[in-house]
């Protein structure tokens, strides 16, 4: 079997097997007394269903319409009402769930109204015997949003978001400022429901175990400060880039007080899936399905893409090399910076793999990137595959590698060839995954 075969099998494979809805699904189980959400079960009492154990499902998030319809299944008749706030509809609404679709990578008027919807319905539920269930994914920062201040406009937001996507931050410095600017980040979410039980389950598209960074962590607290705040302006040089309403707020000072972390046997958190995961399950799969000697690099999760795509063939070179005969599979993820140079269409994995095909020197090598969200920056793609005669053929059909780089027009380069990877929107968000293959 060819590397690029071989490649795209474990991607699909990878992504079939952290299908959100099953996941969700999975983490909830119906007891006689009340319910057990992952590995805590939640005594309601021998009488729990109906009303006086109200259950209230609040979905965010680029995978909230997968994650909804688990927990629904999972619930029956059990739950009383629900809110989905995400970016794209695919498949069915559950009933007793209302659906909001918000803008991204920048809010839309749909991201207000979903955040005006919910903060309405958490307020008319705060009771001690409500049960709030939340599931939060990735891309809830645009999806679902309410400025911090009565003085800032959606356009003001669009602008904020449009200018940290572009400005090379990366995604935690993003939430940071925008958790500063927003009434529903940084657990101020939860704080509208003070006395309810509330359990949150979370699909991670950040590094490590930083839940609050998930969609700017809208029921949990983070820990940074407003010096973090002003660093990350200051590095950016954000002053000179923000509305001036926004530069205003700023300049005065007078943001709320952030809430702080703070124990409580009334809230609790639950990571159901992040990048790592995806990795394990991909390692697996190459391993078993492939017989590919497998290296997870988990130490290149962020970078500059072009130092990243370099990084990437040294260690796939001297991972061939010390194991002679053998398919090897190096498998990394996480997002590379990729800055938007030009007008075309692209995105970072697209971007990632171009890269390291013009800089390959292996006779025999299939290079893939794409986002597990299916969704690979303005293009149509979730990213891309090539191989050794990449460039050769993108020659031939008369395209310059570097010219479509300089445009940010990846996409022009891969689809031609039929080397895009298209899915569709997944309903998943764990970042990105990359399998680089060498014989």
């Amino acid at each position: 079997m060819d590397l690029n075969r071989i490649a795209l099998e474990i991607f699909r494979a990878t992504i079939a097997e952290i299908e959100v809805e099953s996941v969700v699904e999975g983490a909830i189980e119906l007891r006689s007394s009340g319910l057990r959400v992952v590995d805590e079960v939640i005594e309601l009492g021998a009488d729990w269903r109906g009303a006086d154990w109200p259950i209230v499902v609040i979905a965010i998030g680029k995978a909230a319409l997968p994650m909804a319809r688990g927990a629904a299944r999972a619930l029956g008749t059990s739950l009383t009402a629900g809110i989905i706030a995400t970016n794209e509809k695919s498949g069915t609404v559950p009933a007793r769930f209302r659906l909001f679709t918000g803008g991204h990578p920048v809010p839309n008027q749909g991201s207000l109204d979903a955040a005006g919807a919910v903060l309405d319905l958490l307020r008319e539920v705060d009771d001690d015997r409500t049960l709030i269930l939340f599931l939060i994914s990735g891309g809830g920062s645009a999806l679902f949003e309410k400025p911090v201040s009565e003085t800032l406009t959606l356009e003001d937001l669009q602008e904020v978001n449009r200018i940290l996507v572009g400005c090379g931050a990366v995604i935690g410095e993003m939430n940071i400022v925008r958790r500063f600017l927003s009434a529903v980040k940084g657990g101020r979410l939860a704080m509208v429901a003070p006395r309810s039980r509330q359990v949150t389950l979370i699909v991670s598209d950040v590094n490590h175990d930083d839940l609050s960074t998930v969609s700017s962590g809208p029921t949990i607290a983070g820990i940074a400060t407003r010096k973090d705040f002003d660093r990350i302006v200051a590095r950016y040089d954000l002053l000179s880039l923000f509305p001036a309403r926004v530069v205003e707020l700023i300049g005065n000072g007078q943001f709320p007080e952030m809430p702080r972390p703070v124990d409580s046997d009334r809230r609790s958190n639950h990571l159901l899936l992040d990048n790592r995961a995806a990795l394990r399950i991909a390692a697996r799969i190459a391993a078993a399905s492939h017989d590919c000697v497998v290296e997870i690099a988990d130490d290149l999760v962020e970078g500059d893409v072009q130092e990243m795509a370099c990084v990437h063939l040294e260690r796939l070179e001297r991972l061939r090399d010390d194991n002679p005969g053998k398919v090897v599979c190096l498998i990394s993820g996480g997002e590379v910076i990729c800055p938007v140079r030009g007008p075309g269409q692209g995105g970072r994995n697209q971007e990632f793999v171009l890269r390291a095909a013009i800089d390959n020197h292996m006779s025999e090598v299939a290079i893939l990137s794409a986002g597990t969200d299916g969704i690979d920056g303005q293009s149509p793609a979730a990213g891309a595959i090539a191989d050794q005669t990449t460039i050769e053929r993108a020659v031939s059909c008369g395209l310059n590698p570097q010219t479509l780089l300089d445009n940010s027009d990846s996409y022009g380069f891969f689809a031609p060839l039929g080397d895009a990877i298209i899915t569709g929107p997944t309903g998943n968000n764990v970042r990105d995954l990359r399998l680089l293959l060498a014989r």
